[in-house]
């Protein structure tokens, strides 16, 4: 069966986080779109039953998606487990349909979040097979074609491991301090974070960031990468660590064990960093970032 809509143009925004404007003043940048609500751990979504996973098909349904989302980020739910070939929004719907490039990727994807849910902007969200075999448009939605452009080659390669569960996270044109419970904030949104640590090299703010799991790492990475925190600055290179998982010893400023709140606060070493001693006005962030 085949699946064709026409469709409306979305939003001209590639990633899913916005970048707002600056404050009248022009002194203080305002905190990207992130995480409304924290939701470090969600229900699983439950497709035991059979007709509700359906009959396998490389058209993927996923249903209760927020209603801002974007092309990229239901993209990147799918590229672990294989190509994108095509996305459809429904907004009004909150649902989306995904195509791989494969059905035994759809069957893949479909297994795994079976086990663990998939969640958008901190958002559990359900996936299912489609009932139809091939996802077709009748209009170019350029938003979505510019998701997919930027996918290709982005999807995990078939039979290989999925990536690790430690991210690298280089923050570039640091005009504003970027600290361990903003990158908690941020990197919530695509799953559990388990570990963080921050430190500078060769005068450049980095972090180590370890997920509950490899594909809320993805996600987070293929979403994030090349963002800003702040408008026009505090920019996001992302790689994957070689390091299995991390050894914090500390619960401080400057590292963070979320899985163990008990670890000592050890010593806390200010100054000396890109953007220390220059703070962003909360007034005029675009998120509570709370305690």
């Amino acid at each position: 069966m085949l699946l064709s809509f026409p469709i409306k143009r979305g939003s001209d925004e590639l990633l899913g986080i916005g970048h707002p404007q600056m404050a009248a003043n022009g002194s203080s940048p305002p905190m990207v779109h992130l995480l409304e609500n924290q939701m470090n751990e969600a229900k699983k979504v439950k497709l035991t039953d059979g007709n509700e996973v359906g009959i396998p098909s490389k058209v993927i349904h996923i249903r209760s998606i927020p209603t801002e989302v974007s092309e990229t980020e239901v993209i990147s739910l799918g590229l672990p487990f294989g190509k994108v070939t095509n996305v459809l929004l429904m907004k009004k719907k909150n649902q989306a349909f995904i195509e791989l490039e494969g059905e035994s990727h759809a069957q893949a994807m479909v297994r795994y979040y079976n086990e663990v849910s998939p969640m958008i902007r901190g958002r559990p969200c359900f996936v299912q097979y489609s009932t139809h075999k091939e996802l077709k448009t009748t209009q170019v939605n350029p938003a979505a074609q510019a998701a997919l452009q930027a996918a290709d080659g982005a999807s995990a390669p078939h039979n290989t491991e999925i990536p690790k569960t430690v991210l690298r996270v280089i923050v570039e044109n640091m005009l504003y301090p970027v600290t361990v419970d903003v990158m908690h904030k941020i990197f919530s949104k695509y799953g559990t974070v388990q570990k963080i640590i921050t430190f500078t090299k060769n005068n450049t703010f980095q972090a180590l960031i370890q997920m509950a799991d490899p594909i809320a790492a993805y996600s987070a990475k293929f979403s994030l990468d090349g963002q800003n925190v702040y408008t026009a600055c505090c920019t996001l290179k992302i790689d994957f660590s070689r390091l299995d998982a991390l050894n914090v010893k500390y619960n401080n400023d400057k590292s963070r064990d979320f899985t163990n709140p008990n670890l000592p606060g050890g010593e806390t070493i200010t100054g000396g960093l890109p953007g220390a001693g220059i703070q962003p006005d909360p007034q005029h962030m675009a998120l509570n970032l709370g305690k």
